[in-house]
């Protein structure tokens, strides 16, 4: 792959997923309750308030940082890696809360699965780009 389609697939993948981290996080911010009850939890429980506001600032932070992973001497694959490793935290965390009755069993099992899956679809992402 030359350089320019190398440079091109770098800003490719940090300008969409920090795009997506950005819009995740402010949407968690905005619609903070609707996205508990989505998960299957109570919007009421205290705990899950905290988290979520927790993982709407942590994706802002983590979007905002990709893309500026585009400048000069950034690393897009690292930033790219680093989603993958909160993703993969996150999956821990969502069936910590079903485990303890925080979210329901279908809607959290399935938020776990969404979570493991956008942390491997993160590390597989970095490693191409380390390649490329």
């Amino acid at each position: 792959m030359t350089q320019y389609a190398a440079d091109t697939t770098h800003w490719d993948a940090a300008v969409s997923t920090g795009l997506v981290r950005v819009g995740a996080g402010v949407l968690l911010l905005t619609q903070r309750d609707t996205a508990i009850r989505i998960a299957g939890g109570s919007p009421s429980d205290r705990l899950l308030r905290g988290l979520f506001m927790f993982w709407g600032v942590r994706d802002i932070a983590l979007g905002v940082s990709t893309l500026a992973a585009t400048r000069p001497s950034g690393d897009v694959p690292k930033q790219v890696a680093y989603q993958g490793a909160a993703d993969a935290i996150d999956t821990a965390i969502v069936a910590g809360l079903v485990t303890q009755g925080r979210l329901s069993r279908v809607r959290g099992y399935g938020a776990t699965a969404l979570a493991a899956g956008t942390a491997l679809s993160g590390f597989a992402a970095a490693w191409k780009l380390r390649r490329s």
